[in-house]
C-alpha cells in the first residue's frame, strides 16, 4: 500500500483530478482504498447494486453494456458513479483487461469528495452526460 505522500504524487497524474489544487489532492488521497487486481478480474457486474466509485490509477479496463457494446478505460478513467448518484443497479461489466491499480471510494467517500472538490462533480456530470449520448448513438442506427 501506498502511503500519502505517494498516494498524493499517483492522484496527481489521474486526469480526473488534473484541474485540482495541490491541497485538494492532499485531502482526496486521505479517501480510498487502493486496490491491486489481477487481468481477468471481474470489477463490476451489470445489474448488481454497487455502492463504492472506481477509479483507474494504473492498468486498463473492458466494459461490457448489454451484449454488443464493449468499451477500453485506462489510467484516470473511473465507473461507479451512476450506482451512487441514483442508488440503482449497474449498468454495465467491468473486467480487468490487465493488472490493474485502483482507488475505490464508498458512498461517504464520494460524498466527501464532492463536497473537498465541487469541480469533480461538473467533470461527472461532464461524463455521465456523454456517456448517456454514446448510448443514445449506439441504439439509434
Amino acid at each position: 500500500m501506498l502511503r500519502r505522500p505517494e498516494k498524493t504524487q499517483l492522484l496527481q497524474t489521474v486526469p480526473l483530478f488534473k484541474a485540482l489544487s495541490h491541497r485538494q489532492i492532499s485531502q482526496i488521497a486521505r479517501l480510498g482504498t487502493e486496490i491491486v487486481v489481477g487481468a481477468g478480474t471481474r470489477l463490476a457486474t451489470a445489474g448488481e447494486y454497487g455502492r463504492e466509485l472506481v477509479i483507474i490509477v494504473e492498468g486498463r479496463a473492458t466494459v461490457t453494456v448489454g451484449r454488443r457494446r464493449t468499451v477500453s478505460l485506462g489510467p484516470g478513467d473511473f465507473w461507479g458513479e451512476m450506482s451512487l448518484v441514483d442508488g440503482g443497479p449497474r449498468s454495465a461489466t467491468v473486467e480487468a483487461a490487465t493488472e490493474m491499480r485502483l482507488l475505490a471510494l464508498n458512498e461517504h467517500e464520494f460524498s466527501m469528495l464532492l463536497q473537498t472538490a465541487p469541480l469533480i462533480a461538473i467533470k461527472l456530470m461532464k461524463v455521465l452526460s456523454q456517456r448517456v449520448r454514446n448510448a443514445e448513438a449506439s441504439y439509434s442506427v
